[in-house]
């Protein structure tokens, strides 16, 4: 047994874990106890648990992205202990709960660290137990069946590495950032050898003038060999071997170029990225900020460090820092175009009331603090602290509107001093983003307005512009978002930002590390074959929607050509398969976060009609958006789904998604094997949706919990991270036959879901197996219905759904086992551990809904699910096929 005190982030309890398989998942699990007078008990991070990497030698690994796990800046990787609300069964709960944790051993992983950490509570808290067990599927090989309906590469799903590794040869990896004159730059990484190798890697160093001519060496600190040039040495004394590269420029360079290559080409290494790039300690935003009380301020001290005033206390000179046609009406900014592709021309702010998101219009009062949350919403809060709607009151020919515009920035600037955020959520990556584009675009009018604009107001915009620059490079410079789309964002803002003050002495540097993580950004999220690594359908497509936006702004920026060149095909067969998962309504499937009061396909027309000119040619990309007539059954496990439709225009559509990600359990909802389901012109079966980021409390957790999707759990044992594959497509008459497996409940148990699609798809079926040990094993299914659908249990063998006159069959069916009970729960919110029957529409609140729950019993292995048809006569066909010996048997079967 441990106890961890409540001293905050500092107490924990840390174990070591030995002889780790590389690339197998592991399972850490432990009990629970906590004090009575407990006051946390409702936050969703009430402890945290930290995961370490360790290579054989005991040396660190560091990895962008661990699925089951996120960044974190006090351990490398983390995830959090819920609160005891989340984890009692009932109010007057006594004693210990088990919980568990799933996620990926990346290779070269050999040892664990785990530390179980105090966050959030209150009193300490005791754990016992703890036991860490690794597990693999073999099955992940699995033979593909005998058909392959519309299906697109390998049905089987390999686990794509979670980190973005360089494999280095003797040709060198080139790197290229541009530098600030007369500061020295850092470049921090890692590099992983081969067991037993003590080659490492080696970094050749080119340092260019203003012309782009290189400059000679020798440089200072710089070893040179006539056949290499500059290099410096990186050995390989351990497994892995972090790196810190500190160039001191020579006085006329302005950017470097790293060349890492391996010292011979039969000795491979791999270089981790991206790559940590700061420059000089004392122009950091932290070394500027102190004393610091406001924007203008900052923008003065900054200047007098980099020498760009003649004077003590000069004012900064404008005209020094912007060219008269920079920042002009052609900026480089994705915020404002992004939300124009998702809401169109909506206007947000009108006769001074703000109308954000989904909530109601709200008057903007005169003495605004902007720590407002009039609708206690947290993504009300991230729109408003994005300052994004100021650039409404701009679009008229109104000065006064100008003058407000700039009179709220002004206002926010000063509420929102060094150190002092009126709100914290301002402090959000995507608020950041979206204000400091902002904030760059008020400039841009201001001085191209006719109205004549007061120079201290000029001044505060461009100090706050400045401001946001050493923000965002902040965040980036410390990999915290890798692998995220938080990532994407940041890095087209600062590189917006940047190529707008092109004068300014940091701006050529934070472009050169902002197109960096663009590269980086895009190539752990975007796959060559088009395959999307974030679980989300809506921000898939935002990351597609942000790639076409790039390389249609980029294409005539030399530096970026690159970026441009090596992205366009990628998008291309991603927003192809977006096109595809569609429904005859517009709608993607709500798997993962999605946020409310968004129409897809109309986001999807303005995306191709304003960026897409490059792929709407596609032969592909036409036909899909033609929406063919008939059925169409599509496996695509790149994009993690099963698509069935069926459309004739003017008849009745039936659509059908089943979902089949892989899934890390702190970055979206455990929804694994998930589907939704529509006949008949009517959505039946839906997923509740809802963002997580913009929710918190118990609106939040409930989300992504397992019973808020339409999945099956066994022993009431909560989905984790994992992974999902497609191990079999059958074909028989009149139908398609799916079976899915999958890893996401843990080493215990085999899971396969088995998904029977009539060709009409008038009817479906739905089966889980289940196999663990030899002992008692039960198993319960949901199915999520859309508000509008009243259901009704007539007996404990058929269910009925209604909407308007049109009708729903449900029968539950046993396989192996037996029928343990069936209920229709609508509503139900007794306690945050067991909140049911709910779907999100708007952010901040939940509606009631029904939901069916039906239960099945067995010993050792247990088999069943639900057949589900819109008429007698669909239900009696499907119930045929399920008879039938070819089925049967891959029921039957283990």
């Amino acid at each position: 047994m441990h106890i961890v005190a409540h001293k905050n982030r500092w107490s924990r309890v840390t174990l070591k874990f030995d002889d780790i398989e590389p690339g197998t998942w592991c399972e850490f699990s432990f009990e629970i106890s906590w004090h009575p007078d407990e006051q946390a008990r409702a936050a969703h991070d009430f402890a945290a648990v930290g995961v370490s990497f360790l290579a054989g030698d005991g040396s660190d690994l560091d990895f962008g992205h661990v699925p089951g796990l996120t960044r974190s800046q006090i351990d490398p990787h983390s995830d959090y202990v819920l609160g005891p609300v989340y984890l009692e069964e009932n109010p007057g709960h006594v004693g210990a709960h088990k919980v568990r944790f799933c996620f990926l051993a990346p290779a070269p992983t050999r040892q664990i660290l785990i530390s179980v950490r105090s966050w959030r509570n209150t009193h300490p808290f005791q754990i016992a137990r703890t036991t860490l067990r690794q597990f693999i599927h073999a099955d992940l090989t699995a033979s593909s069946g005998e058909g392959e309906p519309g299906s697109h590469g390998d049905l089987t799903q390999p686990l794509r590495s979670p980190h973005n590794h360089k494999q280095l040869l003797s040709d060198p990896v080139w790197f290229r950032y541009a530098l600030v004159q007369g500061r020295p730059l850092s470049v921090r990484g890692q590099i992983l050898a081969p067991d037993g190798s003590q080659d490492g890697a080696l970094v050749r160093i080119i340092f260019r003038d203003s012309q782009d001519e290189i400059i000679a060496p020798p440089y200072p600190g710089i070893a040179m060999i006539p056949a290499l040039g500059a290099f410096i040495n990186i050995p390989a004394s351990t497994r892995a071997r972090r790196f810190t590269l500190d160039l001191s420029p020579p006085a006329q360079a302005v950017s470097v170029e790293l060349g890492f290559q391996a010292k011979r080409n039969d000795a491979p290494v791999n270089l981790i990225v991206p790559l940590e790039v700061s420059t000089a300690d004392d122009i950091l935003r932290e070394a500027i900020s102190e004393e610091t009380q406001d924007a203008a301020q900052f923008l003065e001290r900054l200047a007098a460090k980099l020498d760009l005033v003649r004077e003590p206390n000069a004012s900064v000179d404008l005209k020094a820092l912007l060219d008269e046609e920079a920042p002009g009406p052609l900026l480089l900014v994705t915020q404002r175009r992004l939300r124009a592709l998702q809401r169109g021309d909506r206007r947000q702010v009108s006769l001074n009331r703000l109308q954000l998101s989904a909530f109601s219009p709200w008057r903007i009062p005169e003495d605004l603090t902007w720590s407002e949350d009039p609708f206690h919403s947290l993504a009300w809060r991230l729109e408003f602290q994005s300052l994004s709607w100021l650039l409404d009151l701009t679009v008229g020919a109104n000065p006064k509107d100008l003058a407000h515009a700039l009179q709220l920035a002004l206002s926010w600037s000063r509420s929102n001093s060094s150190g002092e955020l009126a709100d914290s959520i301002s402090a959000h990556p995507l608020p950041l983003a979206a204000r400091a584009e902002a904030f760059l675009e008020l400039l841009s009018i201001s001085l191209r307005a006719e109205a004549k604009v007061t120079s201290s107001t000029r001044l505060a915009l461009v100090g706050e512009v400045v401001r946001h620059c050493f923000a965002l490079a902040q965040i980036l410079s410390q990999n915290i978002f890798s692998h995220s789309i938080y990532q994407i964002h940041v890095a087209s803002a600062l590189l917006a930002l940047a190529h707008a003050l092109r004068r300014f002495p940091l701006s050529s540097h934070w472009a050169s590390v902002a197109l960096s993580h663009l590269n980086d950004g895009f190539d752990e999220l975007l796959d060559p074959d088009g395959t999307l690594n974030e679980p989300s359908q809506h921000y898939r497509l935002e990351i597609i929607s942000l790639g076409l936006i790039l390389t249609t702004i980029l294409e005539e920026i030399p530096e970026a050509k690159n970026f441009v060149r090596s992205l366009a095909p990628r998008l291309k067969a991603a927003l192809l398969n977006a096109i595809i998962l569609a429904d005859p309504a517009g709608m993607l499937p709500p798997f993962g976060d999605t946020p409310s009061g968004l129409h897809h396909a109309s986001w999807l027309n303005r995306l191709i009609a304003s960026y897409g000119q490059s792929v709407s040619s596609d032969r592909r990309i036409k036909a899909a958006l033609s929406y063919p007539r008939g059925a169409k059954v599509l496996a695509l496990p790149s994009t993690g789904a099963i698509v069935a439709r069926h459309y004739e225009p003017g008849a009745e559509w039936g659509h059908f998604c089943a979902n089949i990600p892989q899934q890390g359990a702190c970055h979206g909802h455990n929804d694994c094997t998930s589907f939704v389901y529509s006949s008949a012109g009517v959505r039946w079966i839906t997923d509740p949706g809802g963002a997580r980021e913009f929710e918190s409390g118990p609106i939040r957790q409930y989300l992504t919990v397992s019973r808020t999707h339409n999945i099956a759990i066994p022993d009431r044992r909560e989905q984790t991270a994992g992974v999902a594959w497609i191990r079999s497509i059958t074909k028989v008459d009149g139908a398609n036959v799916f079976e899915v497996a999958s890893n996401v409940n843990g080493p215990d148990y085999d899971h396969r879901r088995i998904f029977v699609c009539a060709r009409d798809l008038a009817a479906i079926a739905v089966f889980d197996s289940f196999e663990t040990s030899d002992r008692p094993l039960s198993t319960e299914g949901f199915l999520h219905f859309e508000p509008e659908v009243a259901v009704t249990l007539f007996n404990q063998h058929l269910i009925m759904g209604f909407r308007d006159e049109k009708k729903l069959r449900i029968v539950p069916r046993a396989v192996t086992g037996r029928l343990a009970g069936i209920e229709v729960i609508h509503g139900s919110n007794e306690r945050p551990s067991s909140v049911q029957g709910f779907v999100s529409r708007r952010p901040g609140s939940i509606e009631a809904a029904g939901v069916l729950r039906y239960a099945f019993a067995g010993q050792g292995r247990v088999c069943g699910g639900v057949v589900i048809a819109t008429t007698e006569d669909s239900l009696k066909t499907i119930t045929g096929i399920i008879e039938t010996e070819k089925v049967g048997a891959l029921l039957r079967a283990p």
